[in-house]
């Protein structure tokens, strides 16, 4: 049988566990912001870090808004009739490194090339 004073330190045991419990989800430890590998955790802009990876195309290439469809990114990548080549080919050459930051969000990102006024077959990057 317990007595009157066993009682209270083990409510003092569960309010202090509790009180530490209440002060860890109010500081965010271990929720699922946290970040992984050490690195600090931020909203991803899936379509700032993909206009910002097409940032640096070639002249005269341009891109249309990146677009969500069933789970999957897609950008239209539009060439010069001037340019000369295999638009598929090119185009595959885009994919992002595996490091980016576009495939903490993205897990297909499909490429469309627009070249001579007409769509060429697309490709999917992957991570």
């Amino acid at each position: 049988m317990m007595t009157k004073v066993a009682k209270e330190r083990g409510h003092r045991r569960v309010h202090a566990a509790l009180a530490l419990c209440l002060a860890a989800a109010l500081l965010g430890h271990g929720g699922p912001a946290e970040a992984q590998d050490g690195e600090e955790w931020r909203a991803i802009d899936i379509r700032q870090e993909i206009r910002t990876h097409f940032d640096r195309l070639p002249y005269g290439w341009w891109i249309r808004e990146p677009e969500l469809h069933l789970n999957t990114y897609e950008v239209e990548v539009h060439l010069p009739d001037w340019w000369r080549g295999n638009p598929t080919s090119a185009v595959n050459n885009l994919c992002p490194e595996r490091q980016s930051r576009i495939w903490k969000v993205a897990k297909i990102l499909t490429l469309r090339p627009f070249y001579q006024k007409r769509p060429w077959p697309e490709v999917d990057c992957r991570r």
